[in-house]
C-alpha cells in the first residue's frame, strides 16, 4: 500500500481522536496542561537565535578571511579561509532545520547548501563572468560552491592558487568567490535580524496545531532536516536509493572530504532540536517533554524512550564512519549502509508516530523517489 496513503490515514485518525477547541487552538487531548509557549520561548532563546548568531559570527569571519585571501594570495591565507569555511559550514548544520520565518523568506537552505554542486554551471559562470545567486533551486552557490573553489579547482594548493593569480580568469575566480560569501552573509544577516526584531515574539505566540503554527513548524522542519540527512547525506551516495550503484561524487563537501563530519553535526543537531537541548547544553522543554506529557507509547514503552534510544544508536553508527565518505561508500559499504539503516529506523517514530499523537500534519513535500 502506498506509504503516503498510510501516512495520511494515520494523520486523519489522529485528528479524529482529538477534539479541537473553538478557534482552532491546541486540543487538550493532544497535549494536556503543557506550556507550549514556554517550549517555544526556550527554543527561540536557547537554540534558534544563539545558533543563528553563532553562524552569523562565523560567516563574518569567513568574509574577513576572504578579504585577507584576495589581498594576500598565498598558502597561509588559503588555509585560513578554508578553516573559516569549515567552521561556518559546521554551524550551518545546526541551523539547517530552522527553515521557517526569516530563513524561509530568503530561501536560506537552498541558497547555501544545495548539493551536489553543478560544476559545469559554476565553471561556465566563471568563464563568462556572469552569475545570479538569486535564482532558486540551482546548484551553483553556497557552501558547496566554496568547497569546490577552495579544494576542487586544482590537484594541489599550488594549482588552486594559480587559478586566483596568474590564470587569465583569475579576476573572475576572485569575484565569484567573494560574491558567494557576500550572498551567504546577506541571507544569514537577514535571518538573524528577523529573529532578533519581530519574529521571535511571533513564534512564541503562535500556538495551535494548524499548518504554520509553531508546533507544526518545529515538527515539520525537524523531519525535513532528518530526511535530508538520511537521503542526501547518506542514502544517495551509498547507492541505497540507486539500486546499489554508489554515487561517491554526490556526497556533501566532496572536494574537502568533510562529509562524515558534517553529517555527524547535523544528526546531533536533530537530536538537540527534539530534546530542546540548547546551544549552552541546557536541556529545556522540547518535543520529548511533550510526548511524555501526552503519555505516547510504542511497543510497550514510551515513544520518547524509543526515539531517544534510536538517536543514540544512529549517532553511534554514524560515528563509526571515517572521512572521506566518497571513499567509504565503496570501501566500507557495510558500515555506511548500517549508518543509513540506523538513521532510517527513527523516521517512522518522528514522522508518523509523533505527529499522529500530537495531532500535527506533515505538510512538506516528500521526495517521491525515496523508498522509505
Amino acid at each position: 500500500m502506498n506509504k503516503y496513503f498510510l501516512l495520511g490515514l494515520a494523520t486523519l485518525l489522529s485528528f479524529a481522536s482529538c477534539k479541537m477547541d473553538d478557534g482552532g487552538s491546541m486540543p487538550n487531548d493532544c497535549s494536556p496542561n503543557f506550556d507550549h509557549q514556554a517550549m517555544f520561548r526556550h527554543m527561540a532563546d536557547n537554540l534558534i537565535i544563539p545558533n543563528y548568531q553563532d553562524l552569523q559570527g562565523r560567516v563574518t569571519l569567513l568574509s574577513s578571511r576572504a578579504d585577507n585571501f584576495t589581498n594576500q594570495l598565498n598558502g597561509e591565507s588559503l588555509h585560513g579561509l578554508r578553516m573559516a569555511w569549515l567552521e561556518a559550514y559546521g554551524v550551518w548544520q545546526r541551523v539547517a532545520q530552522y527553515e521557517f520565518g526569516p530563513a524561509e523568506e530568503v530561501l536560506l537552505r537552498s541558497s547555501v547548501n544545495n548539493f551536489p554542486l553543478d560544476t559545469a554551471v559554476v565553471n561556465a559562470q566563471i568563464q563568462s563572468g556572469n552569475h545570479d545567486f538569486d535564482l532558486p533551486d540551482t546548484y551553483d552557490k553556497g557552501f558547496p560552491a566554496l568547497d569546490y573553489l577552495l579544494y576542487g579547482i586544482g590537484e594541489n594548493d599550488s594549482v588552486i592558487l594559480e587559478k586566483y593569480t596568474t590564470n587569465p580568469l583569475a579576476a573572475n575566480y576572485i569575484t565569484y568567490l567573494t560574491d558567494l560569501i557576500a550572498d551567504i552573509k546577506t541571507r544569514v544577516d537577514h535571518t538573524v535580524t528577523g529573529w532578533e526584531s519581530t519574529y521571535r515574539d511571533a513564534f512564541v505566540q503562535n500556538t495551535g496545531i494548524a499548518a504554520g503554527s509553531s508546533l507544526s513548524l518545529i515538527i515539520n522542519n525537524l523531519n525535513q532536516h532528518y530526511e535530508l540527512i538520511k537521503r542526501e547525506k547518506l542514502g544517495v551516495p551509498s547507492g541505497v536509493l540507486t539500486l546499489g550503484f554508489t554515487n561517491p561524487d554526490k556526497v556533501e563537501a566532496f572536494y574537502s572530504g568533510e562529509s562524515v563530519r558534517l553529517a555527524q553535526v547535523a544528526l546531533i543537531a536533530a537530536e538537540s532540536w527534539y530534546l530542546g537541548r540548547g546551544a549552552n547544553s541546557v536541556n529545556g522543554l522540547g518535543l520529548d517533554d511533550l510526548l511524555v506529557e501526552v503519555g505516547a507509547m510504542k511497543d510497550g514503552q514510551l515513544l520518547d524512550a524509543a526515539i531517544q534510544a534510536q538517536f543514540t544508536t544512529a549517532i553511534s553508527a554514524l560515528n563509526a564512519l571515517q572521512d572521506p565518505l566518497s571513499d567509504a561508500v565503496d570501501n566500507n559499504a557495510t558500515a555506511v549502509q548500517s549508518a543509513y539503516n540506523e538513521v532510517t529506523k527513527n523516521l517512522v517514530n518522528l514522522k508518523t508516530d509523533m505527529p499522529s499523537v500530537l495531532c500535527v500534519s506533515i505538510t512538506y513535500i516528500d521526495n517521491p523517489s525515496d523508498s522509505d
